[in-house]
């Protein structure tokens, strides 16, 4: 029996620090940052720091000046997620995603930026709002205040 309850609370935990992008309640969560409710699911993001915890933001506008400004260690980040836009609340590596900076966006916090999974996505987004390419080092220059 003992044995039994062990396994079984193994696998709560195990199941507790599951790996993999976090999810975002659009509409109820609230932006770590700027503390409006994040409720655009083509420009959310998140983080996963090394002990677990997870913040969502709006958009990397809101992500990336949150850890630049210190209210989380960078190197206390495990892991930086951005909304695909092309497909709306699914979330993706920010660090390999594909960026596209276009004043004609209008993401919630006007930072005008969205991010691809691929190319093809991104240049088919590009044809509806013109803009610049960027990859992430560009995001995080961008928005860091550097």
């Amino acid at each position: 029996m003992k044995r039994a309850l062990f396994a079984a609370a193994l696998v709560l935990v195990a199941a507790g620090c599951s790996e993999g992008p976090p999810t975002i309640a659009y509409g109820a969560d609230e932006c770590a940052h700027c503390r409006m409710n994040v409720v655009d699911a083509r420009f959310g993001a998140a983080l996963r720091t090394l002990k677990g915890r997870t913040y969502v933001f709006d958009g990397p506008e809101c992500m990336v000046p949150h850890v630049a400004k210190g209210a989380v260690a960078e190197g206390q980040v495990a892991a930086w997620y951005v909304a695909d836009m092309a497909h709306p609340g699914t979330l993706i590596d920010a660090t390999t995603a594909l960026y596209l900076h276009a004043p004609s966006l209008n993401s919630p916090m006007r930072g005008n930026v969205a991010a691809f999974a691929n190319e093809a996505d991104r240049k088919t987004a590009m044809e509806h709002f013109p803009g610049e390419a960027l990859d992430w080092a560009a995001v995080k220059q961008m928005f860091s205040g550097e």
